[in-house]
């Protein structure tokens, strides 16, 4: 059963994933892959904001195994950054390479740090 609810929260996760993108992209009208930095900002503030909740509140693993393992698995993209990573630097593209690694992995840190306090301020 734990499978179930990772399937269906990968579903939607991955779901939301590809229209999230579609819209940054289109909003944005932009080639560099700044899509794929937000949504991973995005993932990344929500896991740190839910692991915080889940470890106040006695939850159901099931909910865990939705949303972090499943819907946030799903909705974040890292083997997308990572091959748009290396796509630049094929391409010989080494500036927009870097400048991706660094705001991937700074970036989502950060939005990991602060999904926590926050989620932790609202409950204290």
């Amino acid at each position: 059963m734990q499978f179930f609810y990772v399937a269906v929260g990968g579903a939607f996760g991955a779901s939301l994933r590809f229209a999230s993108h579609q819209i940054i992209t289109y909003l944005l009208n932009t080639k560099f892959i700044i899509a794929t930095i937000i949504i991973n900002c995005i993932g990344a503030f929500l896991i740190g904001f839910l692991i915080y909740l889940f470890e106040v509140f006695t939850i159901d693993i099931k909910w865990k195994l939705f949303f972090i393992t499943g819907f946030l698995g799903g909705y974040t993209t890292f083997s997308t950054y990572s091959l748009e990573t290396i796509q630049y630097f094929l391409d010989g593209n080494i500036k927009h390479a870097l400048i991706n690694i660094f705001l991937s992995n700074i970036l989502c840190l950060v939005f990991v740090l602060a999904g926590m306090q926050i989620s932790k301020a609202a409950l204290d």
